[in-house]
């Protein structure tokens, strides 16, 4: 007689990360907006997370599909992307035109080497 623990550890990892980078994504984007909800896929490689913007009724989802981490010649760090969704076309149109790189600036002091382990 076995016993079957059907633990998903990847599962429980991405929802305690999850947790941590929304806490950390409401603190950096506080003045644009409350981040109600952000769901990371390791596995997947996706982001998502919806926010309320300020002044706003209905929330915007973002999806980053791919994503990795870099960092430039001065050690700041990005979010880079193969692809991202917008929950509105026009959002979809401005990230397109300032975002050719296809990458987003992390704040300072971002632990770029954690992230990177966890991520």
């Amino acid at each position: 007689m076995g016993f079957n623990l059907n633990l998903d550890l990847a599962g429980a990892k991405d929802k305690s990360l999850s947790k941590l980078l929304l806490s950390s994504a409401r603190q950096y984007l506080h003045e644009y907006g409350e981040v109600r909800d952000l769901i990371l896929d390791t596995a997947a490689r996706t982001i998502t997370v919806e926010v309320l913007p300020v002044g706003e009724k209905e929330t915007i989802r973002v999806t980053v599909f791919g994503y990795g981490l870099a960092t430039d010649g001065s050690g700041r760090g990005f979010l880079t992307y193969d692809d991202i969704a917008f929950s509105r076309q026009w959002l979809a149109l401005l990230a397109e035109r300032i975002l050719p790189e296809k990458r987003l600036p992390l704040p300072s002091g971002t632990p770029m080497g954690l992230l990177q382990t966890l991520l």
